[in-house]
């Protein structure tokens, strides 16, 4: 059961549920604790939003994922993943993360911009385990789930035992490895332990 969600892009969501897709990449935001993001959870819900999203932001060959027709401000929610994290990493050099292109759907210019915004601070590089939910489960929008927040709360808790993994296990580690060769110069953040 999970009753804590992290708001993404819902693009990079179906991304990370796909497989095309390993990681999520922060740095913050303006209602965020000290303006800095903190993974505070180390498994969640992945709760998809709109806020922000643009599909010149996705590779040309990911522009697909986004759908317009389904507004900002919707009345309901509907969770078809979950992501425990994997690893994380300080990245502060856009070239860095030039080597791993074929693990995100975002542009050249998304990761620039997002590396390059508050260039003092390091960004956290969040390598994810994703599972996709068999039975996609809808709930209603709260006043408390609105806003430009990274975190939110679910009630009642939502039963993930029935869900799998977006990548099979061998490809999963092989993909691990191939990033952590990449970013062997990255610093390696501690996982959150609950």
């Amino acid at each position: 059961m999970l009753n804590i969600a992290l708001k993404e892009w819902s693009a990079t969501i179906d991304a990370l549920a796909s497989g095309d897709q390993l990681f999520l990449l922060r740095k913050g935001g303006i209602r965020e604790t000290n303006r800095h993001f903190e993974m505070a959870h180390r498994r969640f819900l992945l709760y998809p939003t709109h806020f922000h999203e643009a599909d010149r932001l996705l590779k040309p060959e990911f522009q697909y994922l986004i759908n317009y027709d389904t507004p900002v401000d919707s009345e309901a929610v509907i969770f078809t993943a979950w992501a425990e994290v994997a690893e994380m990493l300080s990245v502060n050099d856009a070239e860095q993360l030039e080597a791993l292109s074929s693990f995100h759907v975002w542009t050249d210019e998304f990761v620039n911009k997002r590396i390059a915004w508050k260039p003092r601070h390091a960004a956290d590089l969040i390598v994810l385990r994703t599972y996709r939910l068999i039975d996609p489960i809808q709930i209603p929008v709260t006043p408390h789930h609105k806003g430009c927040k990274s975190w939110v709360d679910i009630a009642p808790p939502i039963d993930v035992t029935r869900s799998f993994p977006a990548i099979p296990d061998e490809k999963w580690e092989d993909r691990l490895r191939e990033i952590r060769l990449l970013l062997s110069e990255a610093s390696v953040k501690p996982v959150p332990a609950a």
